[in-house]
Formats: structure tokens, sequence, C-alpha cells
């Protein structure tokens, strides 16, 4: 399996996914993996539209596991997305192994709580845990909207989060 991109991105799939993303980074499908995307009948529908002719698969984080390993022995690239930092956190948590580096993308300041950092990346105190964990963990996070934007490190956005 090769997982081309694992990103972030509270919209999960538009167009700069299907588009800029698909185009700089190849894949054959997407797994998205999130509790709340697979519990949202309407959101799944639309997601589906979404993604055009990529294969779609939308996964609770339990099922995230299980579909991550499958996608091991599949000789396809994968996109892996979720909608929140948290969601990522958990599968890691679980064991699910979506490579070492997260791309960061568009995260909303619509949830309470949230410090606006520019760039569309506003987070709460549990976006910072989740990132601080996955930090932790090995995973190297680059905040990045399009692939021709630089990229930016968790360093770079938490030291805006405490001065903020």
């Amino acid at each position: 399996m090769a997982i081309t991109l694992a990103r972030i991105d509270d919209r999960v799939i538009h167009g700069q996914t299907v588009t800029r993303w698909a185009a700089s980074r190849p894949c054959n499908a997407i797994l998205v993996i999130s509790d709340k995307v697979a519990a949202d009948e309407l959101r799944k529908k639309v997601l589906k539209a979404a993604a055009g002719a990529l294969k779609l698969g939308i996964y609770t984080v339990e099922q995230g596991v299980a579909a991550l390993e499958k996608a091991k022995s599949s000789p396809k690239s994968f996109f892996i997305i979720s909608d929140s930092v948290e969601e990522f956190a958990n599968l890691k948590r679980k064991g699910g192994d979506f490579g070492d580096v997260l791309n960061v993308g568009n995260l909303s300041g619509t949830r309470e709580g949230t410090k606006n950092l520019g760039h569309a990346v506003c987070i709460t105190d549990e976006d910072v845990s989740a990132f601080d964990y996955l930090e932790s963990q090995g995973v190297k996070l680059q905040f990045q909207m399009t692939p021709e934007d630089g990229v930016k490190t968790w360093a770079d956005y938490k030291a805006k989060y405490e001065s903020a």
C-alpha cells in the first residue's frame, strides 16, 4: 500500500482534494476515517459525489484501523483523510498506521474555544493536546493548505497558539 497523503481537513473532500492534491500525490482511492462523518448519512452521500472517479471508503476510527491494515495488501494508493486532529490521534492510539507524516489543512473557527492562527487554521486546547500526542508518537505534522504552499511546522503553530 502507498499512502500518498494523510490529511486533516474539516471539509474532508472538496475541489482541492480531487484536483490539486490528487494531481501532486496521485491516488486510486480515499479512505475517510471519522466517527462523526461515518454517522452522517447525508454527508456521506455528498462526499461520495465529491470524490468523483476516485473510490471512496468511509469508516469509523475503529473500522479505520482494520481498513488501513487491509489496504496494506492492496496495490493501490490511498489518501487518508479525517475532519479533525482528534480522530487521527484516536486512530493512532488504537494502532492505526497512516504513516509518519500528517498534513494539516483547513480547521474551521466555528468550533467553540478556537483560536485563529491564520491560514485557515483555528485550533482548540483539545487540538493542541492531540497534536502534541501525535508528535510524541513520531508523526511529523505539516501545515499546508495546497500543494503549492510552503509547509509550516507544529512548532510554528504551537508558538502562535501559546502567544494568542
